[in-house]
């Protein structure tokens, strides 16, 4: 992990500056992340079922340092999301989509909590809110929850900015050789991420705001938004937020950075 990259994201979003997974899956990505792992309701919260967290836990053999750390990163950074969205609802109670998506969000941290207890690494989660181990992810979440406060659409926009980099850091995992099951959950992750992505942006459009990607290249963010929400084996669903092609048409990756940092 680079703090560095870290802190050159923070900064360009503070600035005002700040291919992926599909709905077919291209050959690199784990190949049938199915709809009966993940359930979307109607404003795009996406959760991992019971099922799809059982079929991850199967790790046999030892993991790399790099992913372990990775793993143990991806706990906190989808901790970090919760605890963010959690703090912003009873800041913004009459917008709903941060209350949701912190929901969705716990249940994306026992996802990876899951994986890490079937290759018995120690849970690097604090149990208190707002409250982590990694200093640069501290930092963060302090510095992304006061942005929040200014207002409703910085908090959106906070928002929006978290699921971007959610995304890169989460495709990290195919630099690491990782096998199926992190794989597999990196997939499912970045499904949701993608859908709450949508969500956000779609509120910030009821609200006058067109979201600019800050961490995502454009073409890869106006793919995902102008699709509509993903439920598994190329389901896409749901309402679609301006016109252009359909995510998944590619099979390039983003090459923007992610708070976990570059190779």
């Amino acid at each position: 992990m680079k703090s560095t990259n870290l802190k050159i994201g923070l900064f360009l979003f503070l600035a005002g500056g700040f291919s992926f997974s599909s709905c077919t899956t291209d050959a690199e990505l784990f190949a049938g992340i199915s709809s009966n792992m993940v359930t979307v309701d109607a404003e795009g919260s996406t959760l991992i079922t019971d099922i799809g967290l059982k079929s991850l836990s199967n790790g046999t053999d030892a993991l790399t340092a790099e992913q372990s750390d990775w793993l143990k990163f991806m706990r906190e950074e989808e901790k970090l999301a919760h605890d963010l969205y959690l703090s912003l609802s009873e800041f913004y109670a009459t917008t709903p989509t941060f209350k949701n998506i912190a929901r969705a969000e716990q249940n994306h941290m026992t996802a990876v909590l899951t994986v890490l207890t079937s290759y018995a690494i120690e849970d690097p989660a604090s149990s208190e809110n707002g409250v982590f181990n990694n200093a640069d992810l501290q930092a963060l979440y302090n510095t992304l929850l006061e942005k929040g406060k200014v207002s409703l659409v910085e908090a959106l926009t906070v928002g929006a900015l978290v699921e971007e980099t959610d995304i890169l850091d989460l495709e990290k995992v195919y630099d690491i050789t990782a096998g199926d099951d992190l794989k597999t959950l990196a997939e499912a992750l970045n499904l949701g991420s993608r859908n709450h992505l949508r969500a956000f942006a779609k509120v910030l459009n009821a609200n006058g705001v067109v979201y600019a990607p800050v961490a995502l290249k454009a073409d890869d963010y106006t793919a995902i938004i102008t699709s509509g929400w993903e439920k598994g084996n190329a389901q896409c669903n749901g309402d679609q937020i301006g016109s252009g092609k359909k995510y998944g048409q590619g099979s390039g990756k983003g090459s923007g950075k992610g708070f976990m940092g570059g190779k």
